[in-house]
């Protein structure tokens, strides 16, 4: 038997204490915020590698080595934060985004393996983020800025998790027309597995399409009401709009899983001055068109 076979049940247990010891120290060691802080380097980082000459060896070589990881975790966050958020990076620039999200980055350390799912709290962080941030932020973004900013972070999220959610099926007129009429009573319509209904109340959209067109970016403005975007993926690209109230909640209504006949009947209630039979009808036909149905659920209703 090779003895490569033979060596792990001898040194198992000292190498299992003593890997996962280093790999502590190595992660509090990434987390500080400053890489000159670590004074006694692991005798395993120091302690070079088979066949390396006395030069290779030492904590000054070691540090150094270190200090590139050091580094480079906070760089590897730092780009995905400015991939995911994208239309936050172009309002704020290269020096105050990078200034916010190291600060975020010290506060939120990595918990996934993908980084996909990293910055995912980043829009709450930038709603609560303390005086000590606030200057970096541009005059023209005076009065309530970390809000505003959070709001665009929250649509930067909100589409890339639209882009890159699980594959889902679409309901088509064909689907709906095979419900007889007994069906919606009962009937839940289930919307796309990346809907999401997003509550603005600052103009977002006006600063963000501002941002996409290369416009000179107005200040971030409080609402007179709440305004409402529906955030999708339809053939494989994230689309967003805005929606009136009603139609808002609506979506919100098939978010909830409530029936279509629990739908119209609440429309009805909330907004006594409209049709609500019409005003329902014109939703659906919109969200048939716009792919933002996934399937009509009927657990006790027949089909034609």
């Amino acid at each position: 038997m090779p003895s490569h076979l033979a060596l792990p049940l001898v040194a198992a247990e000292p190498l299992a204490g003593g890997l996962l010891a280093l790999q502590t120290r190595m992660t509090a060691y990434l987390l500080q915020p400053d890489a000159g802080a670590l004074t006694a380097v692991p005798d395993v980082a120091g302690s070079g590698s088979a066949g390396s000459g006395p030069s290779e060896a030492g904590p000054p070589i070691a540090l150094r080595r270190l200090s590139v990881y050091h580094g480079a975790y906070r760089a590897r966050l730092l780009e995905t934060l400015r991939d995911t958020y994208g239309h936050t990076l172009r309002l704020l620039g290269d020096e105050a985004f990078d200034a916010l999200a190291l600060a975020y980055i010290a506060q939120s350390p990595s918990t996934c393996h993908n980084l996909r799912w990293y910055g995912e709290t980043w829009p709450e962080f930038l709603a609560n983020t303390g005086a000590d941030t606030r200057s970096v932020i541009d005059a023209d973004d005076a009065g309530a800025p970390h809000l505003a900013l959070a709001e665009l972070a929250r649509l930067d999220w909100a589409l890339r998790e639209a882009f890159d959610g699980p594959d889902d099926a679409v309901l088509g007129l064909r689907d709906l027309q095979k419900l007889v009429p007994e069906a919606w009573a009962v009937v839940r319509l289930r919307p796309h597995a990346t809907v999401r209904c997003l509550a603005m109340r600052h103009n977002t959209l006006q600063r963000w399409h501002a941002l996409d067109d290369e416009r000179p970016v107005p200040e971030a403005e409080p609402l007179p009401e709440p305004g409402w975007v529906l955030v999708w993926r339809r053939d494989d690209r994230p689309h967003f709009r805005s929606m009136a109230a009603p139609e808002a909640w609506a979506v919100r209504q098939l978010l909830a899983a409530q029936t279509w006949a629990a739908l119209c009947e609440g429309l009805a209630r909330a907004w006594p001055d409209q049709d609500a039979t019409t005003l329902a009808a014109q939703c659906l036909r919109r969200w048939v068109d716009e792919g933002v149905l996934a399937e009509a659920v009927t657990d006790e209703a027949p089909t034609a």
